[in-house]
């Protein structure tokens, strides 16, 4: 027996195909940005855990190609069209992070307000418990990196569960306006909520003083 994909999730894969965009979660991005206008031209995007590229091709649509977008993921990515750079590593790992410090300094984009967008999932092991918390896992690990580069909107997924309120707090604690929203293309059985916060509480003339660096582990 073949089960049918569900209709909004049909309509949404056919429709980015048709569009050129590389997933349907590209949608998600848009309708957060229809409803909260989080691109605004001349900024700086950090798309963590971006593959296969939905999201920085949202972000680059949006701003008109005036932002400059870097997408990380640990995965291999093919080149994308206007993209300013595209870092493989691992999020968790501070190395990956001085990458994408460097790539920011070598492009001219470290002097920018700074997006960071975190579409994170892990490998699903299909043990709800397990699912959660790593997600979780996730989604601290990109607050983390969007208070290294005083980011001053911070997007990321979340799982809803147990450890999602204590979440929601530790955004708090770091952002002035923090709101949940869960997009229309998400679909109604997911667990997935989308946290968007805005304006870092993070005072500091220098980026990157929060976390002690090293080339190698």
């Amino acid at each position: 027996m073949v089960l049918a994909l569900p209709k909004k999730r049909d309509i949404y894969t056919k429709k980015a195909k048709s569009e050129g965009y590389r997933s349907r979660a590209a949608y998600k991005l848009l309708q957060i940005d229809k409803k909260f206008k989080i691109f605004q031209g001349e900024q700086t995007v950090i798309d963590l855990c971006g593959a296969p590229g939905g999201f920085s091709q949202i972000a680059r649509d949006r701003s008109h190609g005036k932002a400059r977008i870097f997408l990380v993921d640990i995965a291999r990515i093919k080149p994308i069209p206007n993209i300013t750079d595209i870092i493989k590593g691992d999020i968790t790992k501070p190395s990956t992070i001085l990458q994408i410090q460097q790539s920011l300094e070598k492009h001219g984009a470290d002097d920018n307000d700074i997006i960071i967008l975190a579409d994170c999932s892990p490998d699903v092991s299909g043990h709800w418990t397990t699912d959660h918390a790593r997600q979780i896992w996730l989604a601290e690990t990109a607050l983390g990196i969007s208070n290294y580069f005083l980011a001053k909107i911070f997007v990321t997924k979340v799982f809803q569960g147990e450890q999602y309120q204590e979440l929601l707090e530790k955004i708090k604690g770091s952002y002035q306006e923090v709101k949940a929203y869960k997009p229309p293309t998400s679909r109604k059985k997911s667990a997935e909520i989308y946290i968007i916060a805005i304006s870092n509480k993070n005072k500091s003339s220098k980026r990157y003083n929060r976390l002690h660096l090293v080339e190698s582990e």
